[in-house]
């Protein structure tokens, strides 16, 4: 039997399992140290967001795999 992790909802999967919960919680650590360290290098808003860009759309990317395919 298949344990899902996360629930489709449209597009939006919400987790529904400890490691669904798990692998959420994982994505907001690893980007909270990433969003505070290119918050005290820039000087503008359009640089931070820039700069966070690459790293928020890997974490969704991945985060979103893992969901697509526990789901």
């Amino acid at each position: 039997m298949k344990q899902l992790w996360f629930k489709r909802r449209g597009w939006v999967y919400i987790p529904v399992h400890p490691l669904g919960f798990a692998v959420t919680i994982l994505a907001i650590i690893f980007m909270v140290p990433v969003v505070l360290a290119v918050d005290r290098n820039t000087h503008s808003i359009t640089d931070e967001l820039y700069q966070i860009f690459i790293y928020a759309t890997c974490t969704a990317f991945w985060w979103k795999w893992v969901a697509d395919k526990t789901s």
